[in-house]
């Protein structure tokens, strides 16, 4: 199925955003959608993983999460044209293993300013062609990973120890396979380790001079 050539004029402008695990994307897109209040809809990835039974193993028998084949590539791209139409789109927010929170869905609007978000935005030729502006976020290594021990311990239900074995075998290999290899192809290359460096400045005008 082909991604439809036309665009709806409610979406003027579609930004990929791409970098390993812990790199920051999700705060990137928070402050967007304060820069450009009521005029941001946001594609995350992360709600297209396939069940569980559906998952890869490793040599170990345990489920790799960080593949390309992980999410249900078929559901995204109906979706991503649903939005390119014009239509509003319903995700199933996905739960990253925490049993204690409950299903909950989110409904997605069209609006000017349309962020795809995710590990492997750049992967998938069908969503690298949609993209009109890319954004790499890079970020010191050790720092990636102590943010994504806070974060999957404190809010994804993991143990320590589970965190580093996927870190080791399953979230560095894939990033040096399938997030890497792009970041030379990206529009333009944030890093983020205190802060945002002073790239998100052009990111900004960029979008400003676009649908603004």
């Amino acid at each position: 199925m082909q991604l439809l050539a036309t665009r709806m004029d409610k979406i003027k402008f579609i930004v990929g955003i791409t970098g390993g695990s812990g790199v920051g994307k999700t705060t990137l897109i928070d402050g967007l959608k304060n820069e450009f209040e009521g005029k941001v809809s946001t594609f995350s990835l992360d709600n297209y993983y396939l069940s569980k039974d559906q998952q890869s193993k490793d040599e170990n028998g345990v489920v790799n999460f960080d593949l390309p084949t992980a999410l249900d590539v078929d559901r995204m791209r109906a979706d991503l044209i649903q939005l390119k139409e014009g239509k509003s789109i319903k995700q199933k927010i996905y739960q990253f293993n925490n049993p204690t929170n409950e299903d909950s869905f989110l409904t997605i609007e069209p609006a000017n300013l349309l962020i795809v978000e995710g590990l492997f935005v750049m992967h998938y030729e069908f969503i690298k062609d949609l993209l009109d502006y890319s954004v790499y976020l890079s970020v010191d290594r050790k720092l990636q990973l102590e943010r994504r021990l806070l974060r999957d311990v404190q809010e994804r239900n993991y143990s320590e120890k589970d965190v580093m074995y996927q870190w080791e075998n399953h979230v560095v290999p894939s990033y040096e396979n399938f997030v890497k290899p792009y970041k030379e192809e990206a529009d333009l290359i944030i890093t983020n380790n205190d802060k945002f460096d002073e790239n998100i400045h052009i990111l900004t005008s960029v979008i400003h001079d676009k649908i603004v």
